[in-house]
């Protein structure tokens, strides 16, 4: 199939990441009683969601910020109306395992602007290993000032700390460059290797790690806010920020780590289970709890993926032509 006639859209991966969030809810909305359910959410007050899904915005922005800042880093001034679209293309991506889809915005920097992939995948590592910090970090907050035992974190932090010596030093992202150019089949030759490795030893150090990090902070913290927001618009919710920041930390990490697509059920497991009477006291009872839970997914994962997939399609009419999907790291597919 040539470039010109590939679909824009992994359609299969959207649809069975749909699929899964219908199954998800359905069988949420069946635990908790669909009648009673239902009474919870005629309780919200609508008005929340406005800001709440403000809140989603300033996360996105803040991200494309440090996507567009790395990138020049590596070397590439990206035009940013394309970067922001390459970016927001990746949102869609958002329902795939651990958000490994998307690496497909490797590939739409090489189809739009020729951006080689030794350049840009390490922008992609770096970004989820930024976020992954970011969220350990509003975590062991929450943590602390909760006055909950701190060894409850200590598993994400040891791993977090082993893959980020790993991708500073040479060795281990030619071994990472490799093995995605090997489930990619791409070749992947010792010197794109070599030079994928020197970008990512330079986005892991001084500025872009500091900046990177602060403002993945910054918008993570965002949507912790929004989880704050969404309780107290049940009216009779009772949720302070840091305990708000604690929870939905620990619902994002508990969905990456699931590896299920979007974090699905991991994530509104722990939410709904932290937010629960028994657990929290934040909400009257399971079915508010649960209704809290999807609205917050609702503003923050689906939400990204509705734009995500707005913006493949602006990104395809800006460039005049259809837009293959090539998650080219290398210059030659191995046959």
């Amino acid at each position: 199939m040539s470039e010109q006639s590939r679909p824009l859209i992994p359609v299969s991966r959207l649809v069975l990441g749909l699929a899964f969030g219908l199954v998800t809810y359905l069988a949420f909305g069946l635990y908790a009683d669909f009648v009673k359910l239902g009474d919870a959410v005629a309780s919200f007050q609508w008005a929340v969601l406005v800001p709440v899904l403000g809140l989603s915005v300033v996360n996105y922005g803040l991200r494309w910020m440090r996507w567009h800042w790395l990138l020049r880093i590596a070397g590439e001034d990206v035009e940013p109306g394309l970067s922001l679209g390459v970016f927001g293309s990746g949102l869609a991506m958002s329902i795939t395992p651990g958000k490994l889809g998307e690496v497909i915005k490797v590939g739409f920097l090489k189809s739009a602007a020729g951006v080689s992939g030794t350049r840009s995948f390490p922008v992609v590592v770096t970004e989820r290993l930024q976020d992954l910090f970011a969220v350990l970090a509003l975590a062991a907050v929450g943590v602390l000032h909760l006055g909950l035992h701190p060894e409850i974190l200590l598993g994400g932090i040891l791993l977090t700390g082993v893959f980020f010596v790993l991708l500073a030093t040479g060795p281990g992202t030619r071994m990472l460059f490799r093995v995605a150019g090997a489930l990619l089949r791409r070749h992947i030759t010792p010197e794109q290797a070599q030079e994928a490795a020197g970008i990512q030893s330079r986005l892991l150090k001084g500025r872009a790690l500091w900046g990177g990090m602060a403002l993945g902070l910054c918008a993570w913290l965002s949507e912790c806010l929004g989880l704050w927001l969404v309780v107290r618009g049940f009216g009779q919710g009772a949720l302070d920020v840091a305990a708000a920041t604690f929870m939905y930390a620990i619902g994002t990490l508990a969905g990456a780590l699931s590896f299920l697509p979007g974090g699905l059920v991991a994530t509104e497991a722990s939410l709904a289970g932290m937010l629960s009477p028994a657990v929290s006291g934040a909400l009257p009872d399971e079915a508010a709890a649960i209704a809290a839970t999807l609205l917050i997914r609702v503003a923050t994962l689906w939400f990204a993926v509705a734009l995500g997939v707005v913006a493949l399609v602006w990104t395809q009419r800006r460039l005049g032509r259809p837009m293959g999907i090539q998650n080219d790291l290398g210059d030659n597919q191995v046959h």
